[in-house]
């Protein structure tokens, strides 16, 4: 241990040390950390796993759905013969783990993610992990250095991001479920581009042991699906307490396990009533969404329901709120190579290992994206001490009041999905809305202000003819069963 890197140590720290305080402290660190060595004995590895992977064969992923292709057993259990896609930033034992980046190719985990333990224990036969934007960071797939997914309702178009496979997956009808994550929008934004089912739950309802953070504030675990009740089947698998993940702790006051159950007795329209907030049926929706979205309230309208307008004032200065967080979360994950300081373990060794020595040796070939994005949050931190950040976690709080105000009184709020059908490939930038340069309202503009807050949001096709429009439903933290009742009452009545 040499005094030249414990003086470098300090001034990251802003220790005042002299020459003879960093010899004096270099030989006595380095005789302790001597010690440290027994570790690697202590703690093995979990064993290896062995899968039949397959290449992707183009004829069986027209819409470059998938990374990797292989086929679990399933067993009994609720999900019994169900096909499960999984998003390559969720840990399959004895698969390959890229997170849509060719940095991570050869990072193997030798253990399930829970959620991936928890598909299999229900009985679901996993069929492959599909592709995704590079480090979950992007809203089309176009990141993705494994190349774009497209749209099955339109070859020419984006299937959107980040999970970008798992929403192609489903709607070609190669997966009858699929797990994404959801971020800023990951899961609701290709749901809605490939007119499927995207649901994400509450803030820590679904644990994330096994599974490669973005921003661990806003990060969330999600559902996609054909119709709200297979959807609300994966969840009742996936949810629930896990002593892994500290957020999970909050999944405690979210009845998970019967959600699925409690859609055979749904509300009926006149019981319902719904806001519908400003802030997202602005000028940034299109004209045709905001004409489909207008069609949705009226045929709700029609049924009995009941819609008016509420407000979510700060939602026109979440962009910055978002990216202030999630930029500096993620910049600090990539300086310590994915160490979960927060988690309690056990951990998977061989996968932390791994994907730390290859970060190291192959970081220079992430793409602009997460590198720009990466080096805003080194910014933040390090010139400006992180205040950003702070503040926007303050402001977290004052957005989560905003939707309990705007909730109150009402089953949920409703609003377009997307401000845009899904783009054609190559006509946007991935993480802006406009095709200028500059900070521009984001596609995810509209499914943001939901991670923000922690709260649960889904997302439904609307039914009409064309490219999918998805229509996005809001309900309180923690009242997730009751949302997916809600938005399978829609459902119905849009089916009617």
């Amino acid at each position: 241990m040499s005094a030249r890197w414990i003086l470098e140590a300090g001034t990251t720290m802003d220790f005042d040390l002299s020459e003879a305080d960093a010899e004096r402290f270099a030989q006595r660190i380095s005789d302790e950390i001597h010690g440290y060595e027994t570790l690697d004995t202590l703690s093995k590895p979990d064993a290896d796993e062995s899968l039949s992977i397959r290449d992707v064969d183009e004829h069986d992923d027209p819409h470059n759905a998938y990374i990797t292709s292989f086929t679990t057993e399933g067993g009994d259990g609720p999900l019994r013969g169900v096909d499960v896609a999984v998003k390559d930033n969720l840990a399959v034992a004895g698969v390959p783990m890229t997170c849509g980046s060719r940095v991570f190719e050869g990072v193997v985990p030798r253990r399930n993610a829970t959620v991936v333990a928890r598909l299999v224990d229900a009985g679901a036969r996993l069929v492959g992990k599909t592709n995704m934007d590079e480090l979950a960071y992007g809203p089309t797939s176009e990141t993705s250095a494994f190349g774009v997914v497209t749209n099955p309702a339109d070859d020419e178009r984006v299937a959107g991001g980040s999970s970008s496979g798992s929403a192609a997956a489903v709607a070609e009808g190669s997966a009858n479920l699929a797990i994404g994550s959801d971020t800023g929008g990951s899961v609701r934004i290709p749901a809605s581009f490939c007119g499927v089912v995207g649901f994400k739950p509450s803030w820590g309802a679904v644990p994330r042991d096994g599974f490669v953070d973005l921003a661990p504030t806003l990060d969330h675990i999600g559902t996609l699906a054909p119709d709200v009740e297979t959807t609300a089947l994966g969840f009742d698998v996936i949810g629930g307490y896990d002593a892994r993940d500290p957020s999970s702790a909050l999944a405690r006051d979210i009845p998970v396990g019967s959600c699925a159950d409690g859609l055979t007795d749904v509300p009926d329209p006149e019981e319902l009533s719904f806001g519908v907030p400003a802030e997202l049926l602005s000028t940034h929706v299109s004209d045709h969404v905001r004409e489909r979205f207008e069609e949705t309230i009226a045929t709700l309208e029609s049924s009995g329901a009941t819609v008016e307008s509420v407000r979510l004032p700060t939602v026109d200065d979440a962009v910055f709120v978002w990216n202030a967080v999630t930029n500096v979360e993620f910049a600090a994950a990539l300086r310590r190579t994915g160490l979960p300081l927060e988690r309690p373990g056990p951990f998977d060794l061989s996968r932390l290992d791994a994907a730390a020595g290859r970060q190291a040796t192959g970081g220079v070939g992430f793409g602009d994206i997460v590198r720009e994005r990466a080096l805003v949050g080194a910014v933040l931190l390090d010139r400006y001490d992180g205040r950003h950040y702070i503040r926007a976690r303050n402001v977290c709080s004052t957005l989560a009041d905003e939707f309990a105000d705007a909730l109150y009184g009402h089953d949920a709020l409703v609003a377009p999905t997307m401000p845009v059908v899904a783009p054609k490939i190559g006509e946007r930038k991935p993480h802006s809305y406009d095709s200028d340069d500059g900070l521009d309202v984001p596609l995810a503009y509209n499914t943001r202000p939901a991670n923000l807050a922690g709260v649960p949001a889904v997302t439904v096709p609307d039914g009409s003819d064309g490219l999918p429009v998805g229509v996005q439903f809001l309900a309180g933290r923690y009242e997730d069963a009751h949302l997916l009742r809600v938005a399978r009452s829609f459902e119905k009545i849009r089916d009617a």
